[in-house]
């Protein structure tokens, strides 16, 4: 290609030349270097705003702290109630000394006290009865304290099959009863058994 001769051309063909090379030069830098530079500040600028809504999500958490954790406080309040009413033991010694404090506040004579194994859970409930059996000989108006104590015990205890006759002779205590004092155990929900393989056993 011949080259470009500006002999005998108007200043201003020369001027303009000039200038479509300025402009080519500008675009050639700006694409090369100053585009790639515009990109990273507006990935850094995208940067900040996504650390800016992360530092905002924790201030706002930091606010809730104290109700979250007086939540827990709460609902651990309440399990520990819960556990108190239904238990998920036996706590046969502490049975042992609730009835005898009982039966010792109203003066009665202790026959039996019988701790029986743990009935099977039945259904889909997810408790199992403790029939505790009681003997006891004294006053009518002391056992009806003695229930009543029962009944307002934190653990859940019912008074079933009361069976009351008279002594003889009645001096210092008038009556015998026999009674079934039922209080229950929570039991853990066992996880579900994983379905056998549909083809297992089948004779090919």
């Amino acid at each position: 290609m011949a080259g470009l001769s500006l002999e005998g051309k108007p200043w201003y063909f020369g001027l303009a030349i000039g200038l479509v090379l300025a402009i080519a030069v500008v675009w050639g830098v700006n694409y090369a270097f100053i585009g790639d530079i515009d990109n990273q500040i507006h990935a850094a600028d995208q940067q900040l705003k996504d650390l800016d809504a992360k530092i905002e999500q924790g201030r706002s958490a930091q606010q809730k702290l104290p109700q979250f954790r007086e939540e827990v406080n709460r609902l651990t309040a309440e399990l520990k109630k819960l556990k108190d009413i239904l238990p998920s033991t036996r706590n046969t010694e502490m049975i042992i000394k609730k009835i005898k404090q009982l039966v010792d506040a109203g003066n009665f004579v202790l026959l039996k006290l019988t701790f029986p194994k743990l009935a099977a859970v039945q259904g889909s409930d997810p408790y199992a009865e403790w029939p505790i059996s009681v003997s006891v000989n004294g006053r009518y108006h002391n056992l009806a304290i003695l229930f009543n104590s029962l009944g307002n015990f934190p653990r859940v205890i019912n008074v079933e099959q009361i069976s009351i006759g008279a002594l003889s002779p009645q001096v210092d205590r008038t009556i015998t009863a026999d009674f079934v004092a039922k209080t229950f155990v929570y039991v853990e929900p066992k996880e579900p058994e994983p379905a056998a393989d549909a083809g297992k056993g089948v004779m090919k």
